[in-house]
């Protein structure tokens, strides 16, 4: 491993000694409170790290390890073996181990950046790293967190019969990976082939939607929520996770890079028109 990596793994290495020991010190003496607490202090030290460094990136596979490593520590407490659970974690560990590896065929070194983030940069001026730490860092381990709800009511409910809930999660969940897993294979395979930085891709499941990667993380995230669901019923914790995933996609992240794509590729507006956004209504017989 170069530099790059080693920086990374003693920081998620760090984040993690952390985390334990704030959940056992077992400050507000609740499950979720304290889960919480310790994903919001392990967040803490990545930031410290990203500091350090200079690059914001370094948080970025905390967003597909936190939840496995979630799941992990929700197995080990669990008496006895829920079923449920042992479901759900399939998804998030096939999910978050192919989602970090991914990470890691596309981020190099400390010199790179994601482009929303020095574009905060360029933004926000002396103020960035106040930006980094809540929009950057602590906003997104907030929302996963929440996503991560109906993780948590399912370990918390124990062995319980299955429904059919739960074979919704089972179905959604391999889909989205399914999703993911070809958009990303398909991209890069493009941008390994392209002869200029101005072609956009359309292949593969990018034919059927302009972000099939999106489309299949927010599955994700839905998949979880039936878990949830089917552990407890109707809880507006478990539904805000997926639904807060749907508003993050929809309403920030989509637009600002089609923002880009429009501005950096002359073809992309004939795309949009063509192509939906997420749903791949009409599209999938082409």
């Amino acid at each position: 491993m170069n530099r790059a990596y080693w920086v990374v793994s003693a920081a998620y290495a760090v984040a993690l000694i952390v985390a334990i020991i704030t959940y056992r010190a077992g400050f507000m003496s609740d499950l979720v409170l304290d889960l919480l607490l310790a994903d919001l202090a392990a967040t803490g030290v990545i930031f410290i790290f990203s500091f350090a460094v200079r690059n914001s990136s370094l948080y970025d596979p905390y967003w597909s390890l936190a939840p496995m490593v979630l799941w992990c520590f929700l197995l080990v407490q669990s008496e006895p073996l829920s079923t449920r659970l042992v479901l759900c974690g399939a998804v998030i560990m096939v999910w978050g181990a192919r989602l970090t590896w991914n990470w890691t065929r596309t981020w190099r070194d400390l010199t790179e950046e994601d482009w929303r983030y020095r574009q905060l940069q360029s933004d926000s001026g002396r103020a960035y790293w106040l930006v980094s730490l809540f929009g950057i860092h602590l906003f997104p381990t907030v929302l996963v967190f929440l996503g991560c709800m109906g993780l948590i009511r399912a370990a918390e409910a124990g062995e319980t019969p299955l429904n059919m809930l739960d074979l919704a999660g089972i179905i959604i969940g391999a889909s989205s990976i399914w999703i993911e897993a070809r958009a990303d294979s398909a991209l890069h395979q493009f941008r390994a082939n392209r002869t200029h930085r101005e072609e956009h891709i359309q292949q593969s499941v990018w034919r059927w939607c302009r972000h099939p990667n999106y489309l299949g993380e927010i599955g994700v995230w839905v998949a979880i929520g039936c878990f949830g669901l089917a552990a407890v019923g109707w809880e507006t914790l478990v539904i805000a996770g997926p639904l807060a995933m749907i508003l993050l996609f929809t309403l920030i992240t989509i637009p600002m890079i089609e923002k880009k794509l429009a501005a950096d590729k002359p073809g992309y507006a004939e795309y949009q028109r063509q192509t939906p956004m997420l749903l791949p209504y009409g599209r999938l017989k082409n």
